[in-house]
């Protein structure tokens, strides 16, 4: 099993090389196509602004950002190109004209076996991408941070396990990387203090590191008291201490309305992380 088509949501420029770099960390293998992908942003004036000044301030924005397109085109070209059995091509979306980034990314994402985009990073127009990508396109959603560079991704893997369909989509959606990994650990958070592991988690836990044997996966099994952390960041801490470079989790929410509603955990793991995080729904 191994990802064949891994999509690159690259307008995020600052992180572009680093993002293209994870791409390539996960195509050594060979036969694998990458996917580039740009979305026009949507050229928007402010409310009190009409008439010419209007039509030339849009114009203005939509000429930056086929500018910006360009120079990330070239970076893509130049860094995926030597990259041994790995075929790619480059996609240009201006539909978000009419909608928006996440929409354009969303549709895209649904025909890949892996999506990779940049976590959150105070721009208004991308800074929803990985949570609406993660929670509606059905696909497996891989976030690398804003900061650090990331030579080795899925060699020591934390899963933050809980019974549900959304970790367990999330695990199963990680296999090609859980099967090259060195290390595997299936952590547990017993929530709100407690100093006895849930017996659910521990079995389900148990029952899943027998199951991922079975796909020749030698994993461990941890369970750790929340105490006065949040379990989000009990998660990055215990991360932080076994020097993990990847965290597998099922992502937790839903639509009202185009309005998300994120589980405390997921919202706060995706803030906060400082390693990639692969995350299913």
């Amino acid at each position: 099993m191994q990802y064949r088509t891994i999509l690159l949501h690259l307008n995020d420029e600052k992180r572009v090389g680093h993002l293209i770099k994870t791409a390539l960390t996960l195509s050594r293998s060979g036969g694998v196509h990458v996917v580039g992908l740009y979305v026009i942003p949507s050229a928007i004036p402010p409310p009190d602004l009409v008439g010419l000044f209007a039509t030339t301030l849009m114009e203005d924005q939509l000429s930056s950002y086929r500018e910006q397109e360009h120079r990330i085109k070239l970076v893509f070209d130049a860094k995926i190109k030597g990259a041994s059995n790995t075929t790619h091509e480059w996609r240009t979306d201006a539909s978000s004209f009419d909608a928006d980034v996440a929409d354009a990314v969303i549709n895209h994402a649904r025909t890949a076996d892996l999506i990779i985009v940049s976590q959150a990073g105070q721009n208004p127009w991308i800074d929803d991408v990985p949570e609406r990508v993660a929670l509606e396109s059905g696909r497996p959603v891989l976030v690398v941070p804003q900061e650090g560079d990331f030579d080795e991704i899925g060699k020591d893997v934390t899963i933050a396990w809980k019974p549900t369909k959304e970790a367990t989509r999330a695990v199963f959606d990680a296999l090609p990387i859980l099967k090259d990994a060195r290390r595997v650990r299936i952590l547990s958070v017993t929530e709100n203090g407690g100093s006895s592991p849930d017996s659910s988690n521990r079995t389900s836990g148990d029952e899943l590191a027998s199951s991922l044997l079975r796909h020749g996966i030698l994993v461990e099994t941890e369970t750790v008291a929340q105490d006065d952390l949040s379990i989000a960041n009990r998660l990055l801490v215990h991360t932080r201490r076994a020097y993990q470079d990847l965290i597998v989790m099922g992502v937790y929410g839903h639509s009202r309305f185009r309005e998300f509603i994120w589980g405390g955990v997921s919202r706060d793991i995706l803030q906060n992380t400082k390693v990639p995080v692969l995350l299913a729904h």
